[in-house]
């Protein structure tokens, strides 16, 4: 079956929809959960209705995307695709780790030049940055939980399923695979706080759903990336390990660290993606499965 026969539901998928419907899901639920608080007596701290807020807006914004193959007569297992038979993937988690090592490096050095050239806006940023849903000791179990489950199951899911399994494949299906790559791996980068780190996280994540044609592949990464990320805020903490201690003075004067982290990682992290870059003639994944199990039919 030649793959020009196979509907591609990402010539109709339009990214400006994902974004319209990300907007009247967040104003809906915000909406909702105020409504909830304010008048049925439904009490939640900052960080949980932050953290219900992003489940509902994510998996709904899914769930919404997967009901469009049906109106498109695609099949969202395409997407997903198979675990890999001759491509041992778990002999990369090395990647994990170095991603880690990278996207820290650049918060140092990124930190660090702010704190040179806006030292105010640094301030802010680093309030912000203390504010983010965390694990932590003075939280409860419940609201923990919370936080572990959604950053260590629900975001690797969703987000995969949405930044690699459509963005990517529509933007490389309206401008080539290797644009598509690049484009949504910046666009992951840009909606989190780390932006270079999390681009290039985006970009290797990208590289293996390509390489492997299985979304489980990416989904493992970034799950495996986040449970390493989350590990230390459940060890014991004491006031001298606390957020709130990461001042514009620590950055000034450990900013070296930074470097010598960035030296160590990026070329290793660079070397695998040139080692694994698709030429601009690769298919995406959802026309490679599609063809697969038409040939096996």
């Amino acid at each position: 079956m030649s793959l020009q026969n196979i509907n591609n539901p990402f010539k109709s998928l339009k990214f400006r929809d994902l974004v319209l419907r990300f907007i009247i899901l967040s104003l809906i639920t915000s909406f909702v959960l105020f409504f909830l608080q304010a008048n049925v007596g439904f009490k939640l701290n900052q960080q949980d209705s932050v953290i219900i807020i992003y489940i509902i807006q994510f998996v709904l914004l899914c769930l919404w995307t997967v009901k469009d193959f049906g109106r498109l007569k695609a099949k969202a297992k395409y997407v997903v695709g198979d675990l890999p038979q001759n491509y041992n993937w778990l002999r990369l988690t090395w990647l994990v780790p170095l991603i880690i090592i990278f996207s820290i490096s650049c918060s140092i050095i990124l930190f660090y030049l702010l704190s040179l050239a806006a030292p105010s806006f640094l301030e802010q940023l680093l309030r912000s940055v203390a504010d983010t849903p965390s694990v932590d000791n003075s939280n409860s179990f419940a609201s923990n939980l919370l936080v572990i489950i959604t950053f260590c199951l629900v975001a690797p899911v969703t987000e995969e399923f949405l930044f690699r399994g459509i963005i990517l494949q529509r933007w490389a299906t309206k401008w080539g695979i290797c644009t598509g790559l690049i484009s949504s791996s910046l666009l992951f980068g840009f909606v989190h706080p780390n932006p270079i780190g999390l681009s290039l996280a985006g970009m290797i994540w990208g590289v293996l759903y390509i390489k492997t044609r299985s979304l489980v592949v990416p989904i493992a990464f970034h799950a495996l990336n986040n449970i390493v990320a989350v590990l230390p805020q459940l060890l014991p903490a004491d006031s001298s390990n606390s957020k709130s201690t990461l001042t514009i003075q620590n950055l000034q004067s450990f900013w070296w660290i930074g470097v010598v982290m960035m030296v160590f990682s990026l070329p290793l992290l660079l070397r695998f993606i040139w080692k694994n870059w698709p030429n601009k003639n690769t298919i995406i994944p959802y026309l490679n499965n599609a063809n697969k199990e038409r040939r096996a039919v």
